[in-house]
């Protein structure tokens, strides 16, 4: 009986039009097919519908229940047609974001804003947490989509290239290294982008071992790329303290506490022109990261989504 309300559609017409005759005509098909059809139904659930001893046919008693229950899963339907035009034309709809606590919170907010000044409707959620939690909660369901540097399993996982930062040596002021004068960059340096020319100077590590440094914790894919800087570089840095936030760091090296590794997209969004920190670019392929939109390669992409996925290009990483 798995399939008797399969054609629901037919029964109810037939019902609604009071026979099968005007049934048919409404249903451009003939009327001996449609009979056929009706006695197929009838067959599957092993009573008549109609009462066909009578002009014109009515139900009978299991007529009257299908009817109830065809008009229920009607109105299921209906509801469902109505919710799916509504997210198709973002009149309700909702996305659940991921991202690192450096772009959450200071690179997002600006384009979440505008988003929901153009989709009211559509609700958003953001969670800031590290690469791995982050990736947990995509591979859960927790999460729509993450923005954020790591590497996912492509296999499993979508990922659109949005933008591409470069990791820099963040050192206190007062820490001067005579050798590298002529390499310092200034904050202003960085939001101007002198960092990306070709003809910028750039260092390596080594000068700077007897520096203290601190930090990403290891969960942190900053942390990752720091330590295959590190590697790549054969440098052990003096490491005194580790953190779970980059504004965090930033805010110890602005203290003059340590040296560290930063992204250009912190500076740029930070606009600390104090001079307490001085920047060097970093002479190792090591120094350069994409940021991605990620998401599951089973997850339906809704148009909202689908909207905000492609308003990230504008954003200003």
């Amino acid at each position: 009986m798995s399939n008797c309300f399969s054609k629901k559609d037919i029964i109810y017409t037939i019902y609604k039009e009071g026979g099968i005759s005007k049934a048919a005509q409404r249903l451009y098909v003939s009327q001996p097919s449609l009979s056929a059809m009706v006695k197929k139904v009838e067959d599957e659930i092993g009573l008549p519908l109609f009462d066909r001893t009578v002009k014109p046919i009515r139900l009978t008693e299991t007529g009257k229940e299908y009817i109830k229950a065809a008009e229920s899963i009607l109105a299921i339907e209906n509801g469902f047609d109505s919710y799916i035009d509504s997210v198709n034309n973002l009149q309700r709809g909702s996305i659940s974001i991921g991202s690192n606590q450096l772009l959450s919170s200071l690179v997002l907010p600006a384009y979440i804003s505008s988003f929901i000044s153009d989709y009211p409707n559509i609700r958003l959620s953001l969670t800031d947490a590290n690469s791995v939690t982050l990736a947990d909660g995509l591979m859960s369901g927790d999460l729509d989509l993450i923005i954020d540097n790591h590497r996912l399993d492509p296999d499993l996982f979508e990922m659109k290239h949005i933008s591409t930062e470069h990791l820099l040596l963040a050192v206190p002021a007062k820490f001067d290294v005579p050798h590298f004068r002529g390499a310092r960059l200034t904050a202003k340096d960085i939001i101007d982008g002198r960092h990306l020319a070709h003809d910028t100077a750039s260092v390596t590590l080594d000068p700077f071992r007897d520096i203290p440094f601190i930090l990403m914790t290891k969960e942190n894919d900053t942390r990752e790329h720091t330590d295959k800087l590190f590697d790549s570089q054969r440098f052990a840095p003096k490491v005194i303290l580790e953190l779970d936030r980059l504004v965090t760091l930033y805010a110890f090296i602005r203290l003059g506490t340590a040296a560290s590794i930063v992204s250009d997209t912190l500076i740029r969004n930070t606009s600390d022109y104090s001079g307490e920190v001085v920047f060097y670019k970093i002479d190792d392929l090591q120094s350069v990261r994409n940021i991605y939109v990620s998401f599951r390669r089973t997850k339906y992409i809704t148009k909202a989504m689908d909207l905000f996925i492609r308003g990230l290009d504008s954003c200003i990483f």
